[in-house]
Protein backbone atom coordinates (compact mmCIF):
# COMPACT_ATOMS: atom_id res chain seq x y z
CA UNK A 1 0.00 0.00 0.00
CA UNK A 2 1.36 3.40 -1.37
CA UNK A 3 1.22 6.36 1.34
CA UNK A 4 -1.85 8.59 1.11
CA UNK A 5 -3.66 5.77 -1.76
CA UNK A 6 -6.21 4.11 -1.08
CA UNK A 7 -6.06 0.86 0.78
CA UNK A 8 -5.91 -2.55 -0.52
CA UNK A 9 -8.41 -4.70 0.97
CA UNK A 10 -7.29 -8.08 2.62
CA UNK A 11 -7.06 -11.23 0.51
CA UNK A 12 -8.62 -14.72 1.05
CA UNK A 13 -6.67 -17.37 -0.49
CA UNK A 14 -8.59 -19.88 -2.09
CA UNK A 15 -6.10 -22.63 -2.00
CA UNK A 16 -7.56 -23.58 -5.61
CA UNK A 17 -4.15 -23.74 -7.56
CA UNK A 18 -4.57 -21.21 -10.30
CA UNK A 19 -7.79 -19.57 -8.96
CA UNK A 20 -5.62 -16.69 -7.41
CA UNK A 21 -3.65 -15.74 -10.02
CA UNK A 22 -6.87 -15.17 -12.08
CA UNK A 23 -8.45 -13.67 -9.12
CA UNK A 24 -5.21 -11.20 -9.37
CA UNK A 25 -4.36 -12.77 -5.58
CA UNK A 26 -7.64 -14.30 -4.39
CA UNK A 27 -11.22 -13.23 -3.06
CA UNK A 28 -11.60 -10.18 -0.89
CA UNK A 29 -12.31 -10.23 2.98
CA UNK A 30 -16.13 -9.57 3.85
CA UNK A 31 -17.73 -9.48 -0.01
CA UNK A 32 -19.99 -11.69 -1.26
CA UNK A 33 -19.21 -14.02 -4.42
CA UNK A 34 -21.21 -16.09 -6.14
CA UNK A 35 -20.46 -19.25 -8.25
CA UNK A 36 -23.17 -19.80 -11.15
CA UNK A 37 -23.01 -23.22 -13.24
CA UNK A 38 -24.90 -25.89 -13.54
CA UNK A 39 -25.17 -29.41 -11.80
CA UNK A 40 -21.96 -31.13 -12.54
CA UNK A 41 -20.13 -28.30 -13.36
CA UNK A 42 -18.13 -28.46 -9.86
CA UNK A 43 -19.41 -26.17 -7.65
CA UNK A 44 -19.78 -27.79 -4.63
CA UNK A 45 -15.84 -29.23 -4.67
CA UNK A 46 -14.38 -25.73 -5.69
CA UNK A 47 -16.29 -24.36 -2.28
CA UNK A 48 -15.33 -27.59 -0.22
CA UNK A 49 -11.42 -26.65 -1.21
CA UNK A 50 -11.59 -22.99 0.05
CA UNK A 51 -13.51 -24.15 3.25
CA UNK A 52 -10.42 -27.06 3.88
CA UNK A 53 -8.16 -24.52 2.76
CA UNK A 54 -9.43 -22.01 5.49
CA UNK A 55 -9.54 -24.13 7.83
CA UNK A 56 -5.43 -25.45 7.06
CA UNK A 57 -4.86 -21.58 8.04
CA UNK A 58 -6.62 -21.58 11.42
CA UNK A 59 -10.00 -20.01 10.65
CA UNK A 60 -13.46 -20.80 10.99
CA UNK A 61 -15.44 -22.28 8.28
CA UNK A 62 -19.48 -22.74 8.16
CA UNK A 63 -20.98 -24.48 5.47
CA UNK A 64 -24.87 -23.99 4.77
CA UNK A 65 -26.46 -26.41 2.23
CA UNK A 66 -30.45 -25.84 1.40
CA UNK A 67 -30.26 -29.01 -0.65
CA UNK A 68 -32.17 -32.12 0.11
CA UNK A 69 -28.73 -34.36 0.25
CA UNK A 70 -27.84 -35.41 3.27
CA UNK A 71 -24.62 -33.92 4.94
CA UNK A 72 -23.20 -38.23 5.55
CA UNK A 73 -23.59 -38.24 1.68
CA UNK A 74 -21.97 -34.80 1.08
CA UNK A 75 -18.96 -35.43 3.58
CA UNK A 76 -18.73 -39.23 2.04
CA UNK A 77 -18.15 -37.51 -1.34
CA UNK A 78 -15.32 -35.51 -0.31
CA UNK A 79 -13.56 -38.18 1.46
CA UNK A 80 -11.98 -39.24 -1.91
CA UNK A 81 -10.10 -36.18 -2.09
CA UNK A 82 -7.13 -35.28 -1.28
CA UNK A 83 -7.81 -31.74 0.27
CA UNK A 84 -9.99 -33.62 2.54
CA UNK A 85 -9.10 -33.33 6.41
CA UNK A 86 -11.26 -35.35 9.10
CA UNK A 87 -9.86 -34.02 11.84
CA UNK A 88 -11.33 -30.45 10.45
CA UNK A 89 -15.05 -31.72 10.98
CA UNK A 90 -16.58 -29.83 12.83
CA UNK A 91 -13.81 -28.55 15.04
CA UNK A 92 -13.49 -26.14 11.93
CA UNK A 93 -15.44 -26.83 9.23
CA UNK A 94 -19.67 -26.73 10.48
CA UNK A 95 -22.01 -28.29 8.50
CA UNK A 96 -25.65 -27.32 8.87
CA UNK A 97 -28.49 -27.94 6.69
CA UNK A 98 -31.10 -24.89 6.33
CA UNK A 99 -33.86 -26.94 4.04
CA UNK A 100 -35.83 -27.42 6.61
CA UNK A 101 -36.10 -24.08 7.90
CA UNK A 102 -36.13 -22.21 4.41
CA UNK A 103 -39.26 -24.54 3.64
CA UNK A 104 -41.23 -23.99 7.05
CA UNK A 105 -40.08 -20.24 7.89
CA UNK A 106 -39.36 -18.44 4.14
CA UNK A 107 -36.50 -16.31 3.68
CA UNK A 108 -36.93 -14.35 6.68
CA UNK A 109 -36.46 -17.28 9.07
CA UNK A 110 -33.08 -18.34 6.80
CA UNK A 111 -31.89 -15.06 7.30
CA UNK A 112 -32.06 -15.13 11.23
CA UNK A 113 -30.58 -18.66 11.31
CA UNK A 114 -27.49 -17.32 9.33
CA UNK A 115 -26.78 -14.49 11.45
CA UNK A 116 -27.25 -16.71 14.38
CA UNK A 117 -24.80 -19.22 13.11
CA UNK A 118 -22.22 -17.13 12.20
CA UNK A 119 -21.95 -15.29 15.38
CA UNK A 120 -22.16 -18.95 17.27
CA UNK A 121 -19.56 -20.04 14.76
CA UNK A 122 -17.42 -17.41 14.85
CA UNK A 123 -17.12 -18.15 10.87
CA UNK A 124 -14.49 -15.95 8.62
CA UNK A 125 -16.11 -17.90 5.31
CA UNK A 126 -19.44 -18.85 4.99
CA UNK A 127 -20.61 -21.08 2.12
CA UNK A 128 -24.40 -21.28 1.17
CA UNK A 129 -24.96 -23.99 -1.08
CA UNK A 130 -28.03 -24.40 -3.23
CA UNK A 131 -29.95 -20.62 -4.08
CA UNK A 132 -31.94 -21.58 -6.27
CA UNK A 133 -34.01 -23.62 -3.48
CA UNK A 134 -34.44 -20.09 -2.13
CA UNK A 135 -35.32 -18.32 -5.51
CA UNK A 136 -37.93 -20.85 -6.25
CA UNK A 137 -39.52 -20.39 -2.46
CA UNK A 138 -39.35 -16.79 -2.53
CA UNK A 139 -42.47 -14.80 -2.53
CA UNK A 140 -40.88 -12.79 -5.43
CA UNK A 141 -37.93 -11.32 -7.21
CA UNK A 142 -38.06 -8.40 -4.96
CA UNK A 143 -38.06 -10.54 -1.97
CA UNK A 144 -34.75 -12.44 -3.09
CA UNK A 145 -32.97 -9.40 -3.39
CA UNK A 146 -34.01 -7.84 -0.14
CA UNK A 147 -32.57 -11.46 1.14
CA UNK A 148 -29.49 -11.02 -0.82
CA UNK A 149 -29.31 -7.42 0.20
CA UNK A 150 -29.20 -8.14 3.61
CA UNK A 151 -26.96 -11.09 3.95
CA UNK A 152 -24.01 -8.71 2.28
CA UNK A 153 -24.77 -6.38 5.22
CA UNK A 154 -24.27 -8.68 7.80
CA UNK A 155 -21.41 -10.61 6.56
CA UNK A 156 -19.79 -7.47 5.53
CA UNK A 157 -20.55 -6.00 9.23
CA UNK A 158 -18.48 -9.02 10.70
CA UNK A 159 -15.87 -9.26 7.66
CA UNK A 160 -16.84 -12.64 6.86
CA UNK A 161 -16.40 -13.89 3.23
CA UNK A 162 -19.10 -15.34 1.67
CA UNK A 163 -19.66 -17.70 -1.44
CA UNK A 164 -23.16 -18.49 -2.80
CA UNK A 165 -23.30 -21.58 -4.66
CA UNK A 166 -26.77 -21.80 -7.43
CA UNK A 167 -27.17 -23.48 -11.08
CA UNK A 168 -29.12 -19.84 -11.77
CA UNK A 169 -31.96 -22.06 -13.04
CA UNK A 170 -30.20 -22.37 -16.55
CA UNK A 171 -31.51 -19.06 -17.64
CA UNK A 172 -28.93 -16.85 -17.58
CA UNK A 173 -28.27 -13.87 -15.83
CA UNK A 174 -30.48 -11.86 -13.57
CA UNK A 175 -30.79 -8.72 -11.56
CA UNK A 176 -30.00 -10.85 -7.98
CA UNK A 177 -26.50 -11.76 -9.83
CA UNK A 178 -25.58 -8.40 -10.16
CA UNK A 179 -26.27 -7.73 -6.51
CA UNK A 180 -23.09 -9.39 -5.62
CA UNK A 181 -19.37 -8.67 -5.52
CA UNK A 182 -18.44 -11.08 -7.73
CA UNK A 183 -19.43 -13.49 -10.07
CA UNK A 184 -17.64 -16.84 -11.45
CA UNK A 185 -19.04 -18.96 -13.84
CA UNK A 186 -18.23 -23.13 -14.42
CA UNK A 187 -19.58 -24.21 -17.67
CA UNK A 188 -18.35 -27.74 -19.24
CA UNK A 189 -18.11 -27.27 -23.05
CA UNK A 190 -18.41 -30.35 -25.61
CA UNK A 191 -16.37 -29.88 -28.95
CA UNK A 192 -17.28 -33.15 -30.77
CA UNK A 193 -16.66 -36.24 -28.13
CA UNK A 194 -14.42 -33.72 -26.01
CA UNK A 195 -15.57 -32.04 -22.97
CA UNK A 196 -13.95 -29.36 -21.53
CA UNK A 197 -14.17 -27.80 -18.17
CA UNK A 198 -13.82 -23.77 -18.05
CA UNK A 199 -14.03 -20.85 -15.50
CA UNK A 200 -14.81 -16.97 -16.32
CA UNK A 201 -14.98 -14.40 -14.37
CA UNK A 202 -18.09 -12.25 -15.34
CA UNK A 203 -17.70 -9.20 -12.67
CA UNK A 204 -15.01 -8.57 -9.62
CA UNK A 205 -15.19 -5.70 -7.61
CA UNK A 206 -12.72 -3.60 -6.85
CA UNK A 207 -9.70 -5.41 -8.21
CA UNK A 208 -8.76 -6.41 -11.59
CA UNK A 209 -8.84 -10.06 -12.69
CA UNK A 210 -7.62 -12.46 -15.59
CA UNK A 211 -10.58 -11.79 -18.66
CA UNK A 212 -11.35 -15.08 -20.74
CA UNK A 213 -11.83 -18.91 -20.46
CA UNK A 214 -9.43 -20.25 -18.27
CA UNK A 215 -9.36 -24.29 -18.46
CA UNK A 216 -9.83 -26.55 -14.98
CA UNK A 217 -9.70 -30.20 -14.52
CA UNK A 218 -11.51 -31.76 -11.50
CA UNK A 219 -8.69 -34.54 -10.39
CA UNK A 220 -8.14 -36.66 -6.84
CA UNK A 221 -6.43 -33.33 -5.35
CA UNK A 222 -9.88 -31.05 -6.21
CA UNK A 223 -9.34 -28.41 -8.74
CA UNK A 224 -7.09 -26.96 -10.68
CA UNK A 225 -7.09 -23.92 -12.64
CA UNK A 226 -5.29 -23.32 -16.05
CA UNK A 227 -5.24 -19.27 -16.36
CA UNK A 228 -5.22 -18.45 -20.29
CA UNK A 229 -1.61 -18.04 -21.33
CA UNK A 230 -2.50 -14.66 -23.24
CA UNK A 231 -3.62 -13.20 -20.11
CA UNK A 232 -0.82 -14.29 -18.65
CA UNK A 233 2.23 -12.55 -20.38
CA UNK A 234 2.69 -8.90 -20.14
CA UNK A 235 2.91 -7.24 -23.81
CA UNK A 236 4.41 -4.28 -22.03
CA UNK A 237 7.51 -5.94 -20.82
CA UNK A 238 10.63 -4.82 -23.49
CA UNK A 239 13.13 -7.58 -23.99
CA UNK A 240 16.69 -6.18 -23.52
CA UNK A 241 19.64 -6.69 -25.54
CA UNK A 242 20.77 -10.01 -25.66
CA UNK A 243 23.80 -11.55 -23.12
CA UNK A 244 24.69 -14.02 -25.74
CA UNK A 245 25.41 -13.54 -28.69
CA UNK A 246 24.64 -16.98 -30.95
CA UNK A 247 23.30 -20.62 -29.80
CA UNK A 248 24.85 -23.35 -31.73
CA UNK A 249 23.44 -26.73 -32.63
CA UNK A 250 26.56 -28.61 -31.74
CA UNK A 251 26.17 -29.31 -36.07
CA UNK A 252 29.28 -27.91 -37.29
CA UNK A 253 28.35 -27.40 -40.46
CA UNK A 254 24.57 -25.90 -39.53
CA UNK A 255 26.67 -23.57 -37.33
CA UNK A 256 28.37 -22.57 -40.02
CA UNK A 257 25.22 -21.95 -42.18
CA UNK A 258 23.91 -20.02 -39.35
CA UNK A 259 27.10 -18.18 -39.01
CA UNK A 260 27.49 -19.52 -34.87
CA UNK A 261 24.11 -20.51 -34.57
CA UNK A 262 20.77 -18.37 -34.09
CA UNK A 263 20.42 -15.32 -32.05
CA UNK A 264 20.06 -16.02 -28.52
CA UNK A 265 16.30 -15.40 -26.87
CA UNK A 266 14.97 -15.81 -30.45
CA UNK A 267 12.70 -18.58 -31.71
CA UNK A 268 13.48 -20.92 -34.21
CA UNK A 269 10.76 -23.37 -36.27
CA UNK A 270 11.64 -26.74 -37.52
CA UNK A 271 10.09 -27.15 -40.73
CA UNK A 272 9.96 -30.51 -42.41
CA UNK A 273 7.97 -34.15 -42.83
CA UNK A 274 8.11 -37.06 -40.40
CA UNK A 275 11.73 -38.62 -41.01
CA UNK A 276 13.52 -35.68 -41.58
CA UNK A 277 15.51 -34.71 -38.89
CA UNK A 278 13.63 -32.22 -36.34
CA UNK A 279 13.66 -34.28 -33.42
CA UNK A 280 17.13 -35.13 -33.53
CA UNK A 281 18.27 -31.52 -34.31
CA UNK A 282 16.32 -30.18 -31.02
CA UNK A 283 17.77 -32.64 -28.83
CA UNK A 284 21.44 -32.04 -30.76
CA UNK A 285 20.48 -28.29 -29.94
CA UNK A 286 19.56 -28.75 -26.22
CA UNK A 287 22.80 -31.27 -25.60
CA UNK A 288 24.95 -28.33 -26.95
CA UNK A 289 23.80 -25.53 -24.69
CA UNK A 290 23.99 -28.49 -21.93
CA UNK A 291 27.85 -28.89 -22.92
CA UNK A 292 28.40 -25.10 -21.95
CA UNK A 293 26.25 -25.05 -19.15
CA UNK A 294 23.23 -23.98 -20.31
CA UNK A 295 20.02 -25.88 -18.85
CA UNK A 296 17.64 -26.99 -21.17
CA UNK A 297 14.72 -28.46 -21.08
CA UNK A 298 12.77 -30.58 -23.33
CA UNK A 299 8.98 -30.61 -23.82
CA UNK A 300 7.97 -34.09 -25.57
CA UNK A 301 4.67 -35.53 -27.26
CA UNK A 302 5.63 -38.46 -29.17
CA UNK A 303 8.51 -40.08 -27.63
CA UNK A 304 8.61 -41.32 -23.96
CA UNK A 305 12.24 -40.48 -22.27
CA UNK A 306 13.26 -43.96 -22.24
CA UNK A 307 12.70 -44.01 -25.68
CA UNK A 308 14.28 -40.83 -27.02
CA UNK A 309 17.45 -41.61 -25.22
CA UNK A 310 17.61 -45.11 -27.21
CA UNK A 311 17.07 -42.95 -30.38
CA UNK A 312 19.45 -40.36 -29.49
CA UNK A 313 22.01 -42.60 -28.53
CA UNK A 314 21.82 -44.21 -31.77
CA UNK A 315 23.55 -41.43 -33.58
CA UNK A 316 26.20 -40.72 -31.03
CA UNK A 317 23.75 -38.55 -29.01
CA UNK A 318 24.51 -39.88 -25.17
CA UNK A 319 21.78 -37.39 -23.03
CA UNK A 320 21.79 -39.90 -20.42
CA UNK A 321 24.44 -38.21 -18.39
CA UNK A 322 23.34 -34.68 -18.89
CA UNK A 323 20.03 -35.71 -17.89
CA UNK A 324 21.81 -36.68 -14.47
CA UNK A 325 24.00 -34.26 -13.72
CA UNK A 326 20.35 -31.93 -14.27
CA UNK A 327 21.54 -29.70 -17.19
CA UNK A 328 18.85 -31.61 -19.21
CA UNK A 329 15.47 -31.68 -18.03
CA UNK A 330 12.54 -33.65 -19.82
CA UNK A 331 8.46 -33.26 -19.60
CA UNK A 332 6.46 -35.82 -21.35
CA UNK A 333 2.91 -35.66 -22.19
CA UNK A 334 1.16 -37.71 -24.37
CA UNK A 335 -0.60 -36.44 -27.47
CA UNK A 336 -4.37 -37.71 -26.34
CA UNK A 337 -6.62 -35.31 -24.88
CA UNK A 338 -4.04 -32.33 -23.45
CA UNK A 339 -5.32 -28.80 -22.23
CA UNK A 340 -3.50 -25.71 -23.79
CA UNK A 341 -3.65 -23.51 -20.99
CA UNK A 342 -2.09 -26.36 -19.01
CA UNK A 343 0.46 -26.74 -21.43
CA UNK A 344 0.80 -23.28 -21.01
CA UNK A 345 1.07 -22.98 -17.45
CA UNK A 346 4.11 -25.78 -17.46
CA UNK A 347 6.19 -24.18 -20.33
CA UNK A 348 5.59 -20.66 -18.12
CA UNK A 349 6.46 -21.96 -14.75
CA UNK A 350 9.65 -23.48 -16.83
CA UNK A 351 10.44 -19.98 -18.83
CA UNK A 352 10.23 -18.09 -15.47
CA UNK A 353 12.06 -20.44 -13.17
CA UNK A 354 15.06 -18.98 -14.47
CA UNK A 355 17.32 -22.06 -13.96
CA UNK A 356 16.44 -22.81 -17.98
CA UNK A 357 18.09 -20.66 -21.20
CA UNK A 358 17.04 -23.01 -24.42
CA UNK A 359 13.72 -25.27 -24.75
CA UNK A 360 12.55 -27.59 -27.59
CA UNK A 361 9.20 -28.08 -28.03
CA UNK A 362 8.45 -31.07 -29.95
CA UNK A 363 5.92 -30.51 -31.37
CA UNK A 364 3.37 -27.53 -32.77
CA UNK A 365 0.72 -30.35 -33.69
CA UNK A 366 0.44 -31.69 -30.38
CA UNK A 367 -0.35 -27.92 -29.51
CA UNK A 368 -3.12 -27.46 -32.15
CA UNK A 369 -4.62 -31.13 -31.00
CA UNK A 370 -4.84 -29.22 -27.56
CA UNK A 371 -6.80 -26.57 -28.47
CA UNK A 372 -10.52 -26.38 -29.16
CA UNK A 373 -9.95 -23.48 -31.39
CA UNK A 374 -7.28 -23.28 -34.12
CA UNK A 375 -7.49 -19.77 -34.82
CA UNK A 376 -6.22 -19.56 -31.05
CA UNK A 377 -2.92 -21.74 -31.58
CA UNK A 378 -0.96 -18.51 -33.15
CA UNK A 379 -1.76 -15.96 -30.53
CA UNK A 380 -1.12 -18.77 -27.75
CA UNK A 381 2.51 -19.30 -29.33
CA UNK A 382 2.53 -15.40 -29.48
CA UNK A 383 2.40 -14.79 -26.10
CA UNK A 384 5.08 -17.82 -25.23
CA UNK A 385 7.24 -16.64 -28.24
CA UNK A 386 7.04 -13.10 -26.38
CA UNK A 387 7.63 -14.33 -22.60
CA UNK A 388 10.76 -15.73 -24.14
CA UNK A 389 12.25 -13.07 -25.69
CA UNK A 390 11.74 -11.06 -22.17
CA UNK A 391 13.57 -13.76 -20.35
CA UNK A 392 16.48 -14.31 -22.62
CA UNK A 393 15.22 -17.89 -23.44
CA UNK A 394 16.07 -19.36 -26.74
CA UNK A 395 13.06 -21.39 -27.85
CA UNK A 396 13.05 -23.99 -30.70
CA UNK A 397 10.20 -26.06 -32.04
CA UNK A 398 9.27 -28.35 -34.75
CA UNK A 399 6.26 -28.66 -37.19
CA UNK A 400 5.53 -30.82 -39.53
CA UNK A 401 5.19 -29.81 -43.26
CA UNK A 402 1.67 -30.85 -44.85
CA UNK A 403 3.76 -33.05 -47.54
CA UNK A 404 6.90 -35.30 -47.95
CA UNK A 405 7.19 -34.42 -51.79
CA UNK A 406 5.73 -32.20 -54.26
CA UNK A 407 6.13 -28.67 -55.75
CA UNK A 408 4.19 -27.00 -52.91
CA UNK A 409 4.89 -26.26 -49.76
CA UNK A 410 2.86 -25.08 -47.05
CA UNK A 411 3.09 -23.58 -43.43
CA UNK A 412 1.34 -25.26 -40.36
CA UNK A 413 -0.22 -22.38 -39.36
CA UNK A 414 -0.68 -18.45 -40.44
CA UNK A 415 1.16 -15.70 -39.50
CA UNK A 416 4.26 -17.48 -39.39
CA UNK A 417 6.21 -14.12 -38.77
CA UNK A 418 5.03 -13.46 -35.60
CA UNK A 419 5.62 -17.20 -33.78
CA UNK A 420 8.86 -17.74 -35.50
CA UNK A 421 12.13 -15.48 -36.15
CA UNK A 422 14.26 -18.44 -37.56
CA UNK A 423 13.03 -20.84 -39.97
CA UNK A 424 14.83 -23.85 -41.05
CA UNK A 425 13.31 -26.09 -43.67
CA UNK A 426 14.30 -29.96 -44.10
CA UNK A 427 13.03 -32.15 -46.85
CA UNK A 428 13.76 -35.57 -48.15
CA UNK A 429 14.13 -35.79 -51.80
CA UNK A 430 14.78 -38.74 -54.56
CA UNK A 431 18.16 -38.71 -56.20
CA UNK A 432 19.57 -41.40 -57.91
CA UNK A 433 17.25 -44.02 -56.79
CA UNK A 434 17.36 -43.28 -53.15
CA UNK A 435 16.54 -40.41 -50.56
CA UNK A 436 18.42 -37.97 -49.42
CA UNK A 437 17.97 -35.30 -47.08
CA UNK A 438 18.66 -31.80 -46.86
CA UNK A 439 18.27 -28.58 -44.73
CA UNK A 440 17.85 -25.02 -46.00
CA UNK A 441 17.60 -21.96 -44.07
CA UNK A 442 14.51 -19.49 -45.11
CA UNK A 443 14.82 -16.76 -42.76
CA UNK A 444 16.89 -15.58 -39.44
CA UNK A 445 15.61 -12.56 -38.71
CA UNK A 446 18.55 -9.25 -38.19
CA UNK A 447 21.18 -12.06 -38.87
CA UNK A 448 23.24 -13.17 -42.15
CA UNK A 449 23.18 -17.01 -43.28
CA UNK A 450 23.88 -19.12 -45.93
CA UNK A 451 21.38 -19.55 -47.94
CA UNK A 452 22.54 -22.73 -49.25
CA UNK A 453 20.85 -26.00 -49.83
CA UNK A 454 23.19 -28.15 -47.79
CA UNK A 455 22.58 -32.19 -47.57
CA UNK A 456 21.84 -33.28 -44.15
CA UNK A 457 22.96 -37.27 -43.22
CA UNK A 458 22.17 -39.25 -39.98
CA UNK A 459 24.51 -41.78 -39.16
CA UNK A 460 25.24 -44.00 -36.12
CA UNK A 461 28.51 -41.46 -35.39
CA UNK A 462 25.75 -38.43 -35.44
CA UNK A 463 24.39 -35.79 -37.83
CA UNK A 464 25.90 -34.05 -40.55
CA UNK A 465 25.28 -30.76 -42.71
CA UNK A 466 27.69 -31.30 -45.24
CA UNK A 467 28.60 -28.86 -48.70
CA UNK A 468 25.76 -27.36 -50.77
CA UNK A 469 23.94 -29.51 -52.59
CA UNK A 470 25.63 -29.40 -56.34
CA UNK A 471 24.27 -32.08 -57.80
CA UNK A 472 20.54 -31.46 -57.78
CA UNK A 473 18.39 -29.35 -59.55
CA UNK A 474 14.61 -28.13 -57.92
CA UNK A 475 15.24 -29.51 -54.52
CA UNK A 476 12.66 -27.41 -52.96
CA UNK A 477 10.00 -29.16 -55.09
CA UNK A 478 10.56 -32.06 -53.76
CA UNK A 479 11.02 -33.42 -57.36
CA UNK A 480 14.98 -33.16 -57.46
CA UNK A 481 16.57 -34.19 -60.76
CA UNK A 482 20.16 -34.27 -61.80
CA UNK A 483 21.52 -31.11 -63.67
CA UNK A 484 22.37 -32.24 -67.75
CA UNK A 485 25.93 -32.24 -68.43
CA UNK A 486 26.69 -29.63 -71.42
CA UNK A 487 27.43 -30.77 -74.64
CA UNK A 488 31.50 -31.55 -75.31
CA UNK A 489 32.22 -29.46 -78.77
CA UNK A 490 32.87 -31.60 -81.63
CA UNK A 491 36.22 -32.64 -82.82
CA UNK A 492 37.97 -31.59 -86.01
CA UNK A 493 38.51 -33.63 -88.56
CA UNK A 494 41.94 -33.56 -90.21
CA UNK A 495 42.58 -35.42 -94.05
CA UNK A 496 44.62 -38.29 -94.38
CA UNK A 497 47.52 -38.04 -95.37
CA UNK A 498 47.58 -40.91 -97.46
CA UNK A 499 44.51 -39.01 -100.15
CA UNK A 500 45.39 -35.85 -102.23
CA UNK A 501 44.11 -32.84 -100.64
CA UNK A 502 41.00 -31.28 -102.28
CA UNK A 503 42.94 -28.59 -103.79
CA UNK A 504 45.27 -30.96 -105.44
CA UNK A 505 42.34 -32.52 -107.42
CA UNK A 506 40.55 -30.43 -110.04
CA UNK A 507 36.76 -31.00 -110.05
CA UNK A 508 35.95 -31.59 -113.82
CA UNK A 509 33.42 -28.79 -115.29
CA UNK A 510 30.60 -29.97 -115.96
CA UNK A 511 29.10 -30.42 -119.13
CA UNK A 512 25.97 -27.71 -120.03
CA UNK A 513 24.19 -29.97 -122.67
CA UNK A 514 21.04 -28.67 -124.23
CA UNK A 515 18.67 -30.36 -125.90
CA UNK A 516 17.48 -29.39 -129.27
CA UNK A 517 13.83 -29.73 -129.99
CA UNK A 518 12.92 -32.57 -132.18
CA UNK A 519 16.13 -34.40 -131.32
Amino acid sequence: MTPGGPREAERVSTGIPGLDTVLCGGLRKGRMYMVLGLPGAGKTILANQICFHQAAQGHRVLYLTLLAESHTELVSNLQTLSFFDPAFVPEKISYLSAFTILEQGGLEALADLVRKEIKSHKASLLVLDGLLAAEELAPSRQALKKFIHGLQVVTGLIGCTTVVLTTGGDKGLRAEHTMVDGLLLLRQRSFGVRTLRELSVRKFRGSAYKLGQHGFEITGDGLTVYPRLESMVDGNLVPGAAKRERDAFGVAGLDAMLHGGVPAGSTTILLGPPGSGKTLLGLSFLADGARRGERGHYFAFYDAPERMLAQAAGVGLHLQPLMERGDLEVSFRPPTENILDKLGTELLTTIRSGRVRRIFLDGYEALRRASTRNARVARFLAALVNECRVREVTLVYSAEATAAFGPEVRFPLKGISMVAENILFLRMVELHSGLRRFIAALKVRNSGYDPALRELEITSKGIKVGQPFEEGQMLMTGLARTPEPAPLPKPRRKPRKDTPSAKATPSKPRRNVRKRRGT
